[in-house]
């Protein structure tokens, strides 16, 4: 009795159902064989798989348990999971020193795992071959699961067989194996990467938020901030060159105007959507900025980079003196004392301020706070009243004067 699973994987079974499920009489016992007789009464039915043009004797789970290796005493498989409903298939192989480690284990492959999470009772696992060492299941797996097989659409498989080790390194030493077969062997992983630019260019889907989410709730644990910390510290260590430079990247990255809009883009996004936590983070901010050792590290770190680099420490005071003066720069009147008509307009306090030292009435430039004083009407540094003149003459903005005339 065969089953056809697709093009590259069939089952064939002994005997029938009616074979297995018939009672025979007394006179028909002695007629039956000893092998009907034992999968009627263990319920095992001898059972061959075929996998491309070779086919496989299934081991009984009495001889698989019983089937520890000679040389190393562990117990080294290559089955194949078949679900019998949507005849997808899984090949793989399982190298382990305990027989119960053997029934827990199911299968590692990313695609697999996907299709097996709460669809385990239609999986069934077959035992196809037993080795001495994980080195001959490596060697067994990669002949049978090769690129002719990772063709089949019903094959769970992503790459090809033998990408493991059949040494217990640690995890930096597994990880460069793994890193360093996957650029040696590109096409084996050809299919996994177009499942990944599927998945991960098909735009904003709820499988991507679900990921995206999962993400942010792991690395936002103290435990994974603490890993992160120590593994950027000991590649700092180690590679001190590559860390300048990927600094460096990140400084141009960071200052370029793409860059900059996307991150207002998304920082005004936040500030909408919440405010609370927003007015709290700037409370705590505005704390922390105006503390005296704030301050302080401020400021020796400013003349520190001022002394480093002169020529932009005095281009950026012009810039700031000139973006000063334009903001501060309003239109002022030079006014009678008596009539408080205007006698002058001045386009600026500085215009005006040049204006008396040019006719002689200031010594130099500074009279300009005078004249502000006086449009302000600030309070006299004598303590008597405010401010009414500078110079022989009354000060006011040209908007003021505008407003009362209205």
């Amino acid at each position: 009795m065969e089953f056809v699973i697709s093009d590259f994987v069939a089952i064939r079974q002994k005997y029938s159902i009616v074979e297995l499920s018939a009672i025979s009489t007394p006179e028909q016992y002695i007629y039956d064989s000893l092998e009907i007789i034992e999968a009627r009464v263990f319920g095992y039915n001898p059972t061959k798989i075929r996998i491309k043009d070779d086919w496989y004797d299934v081991l009984p789970l009495s001889v698989v348990a019983r089937s520890k290796s000679p040389v190393d005493g562990g117990f080294h498989f290559i089955y194949i999971q078949i679900n019998l409903s949507s005849n997808e298939y899984y090949v793989g192989k399982v190298n382990r020193k305990k027989w119960s480690e053997i029934k827990r284990y199911q299968g590692s492959g990313l695609k697999f795992k996907n299709k097996y999470k709460g669809h385990e009772t239609e999986f069934v696992r077959y035992f196809i071959l037993c080795t001495s060492t994980a080195k001959e299941s490596e060697i067994a797996e990669a002949k049978i699961v090769d690129n002719v097989l990772l063709s089949d659409p019903k094959c769970l498989n992503l790459v090809s067989g033998g990408a493991g080790t059949n040494e217990h390194y640690d995890r930096e030493k597994r990880v460069t194996h793994q890193r360093q077969y996957m650029k040696s062997h590109p096409e084996a992983f050809q299919s996994m990467v177009e499942v990944a630019k599927k998945l991960y260019c098909s735009g904003d889907t709820d499988q991507l938020k679900k990921r995206n989410e999962s993400i942010k709730a792991t690395m936002s644990d103290e435990h994974y901030k603490e890993l992160s910390r120590e593994r950027i510290q000991k590649w700092k260590l180690e590679h001190p060159d590559a860390y300048q430079r990927s600094r460096e990247n990140n400084l141009k990255a960071i200052q370029s105007r793409e860059y900059r809009e996307k991150r207002s883009l998304a920082r005004k996004k936040w500030i909408e959507e919440h405010p609370e936590e927003y007015e709290a983070q700037e409370a705590i901010l505005k704390k922390a900025r105006n503390t005296p050792e704030a301050r302080k590290k401020r400021s020796e770190s400013l003349k520190e980079w001022a002394k480093n680099n002169p020529e932009k420490a005095k281009e950026n005071a012009r810039k700031r003196a000139e973006a000063a003066g334009h903001k501060n720069s309003k239109p002022v009147n030079m006014c009678d004392l008596r009539t408080g008509a205007v006698i002058r307009s001045f386009n600026s306090q500085h215009e005006a301020a040049q204006w008396l030292v040019d006719n002689g009435l200031a010594k130099n430039l500074n009279c300009v706070s005078s004249i502000n004083a006086v449009c302000q009407r600030k309070p006299c540094s004598t303590g008597y009243g405010i401010r009414k003149k500078a110079y022989g003459f009354d000060w006011q903005y040209a908007d003021q004067i505008e407003d009362c005339e209205e």
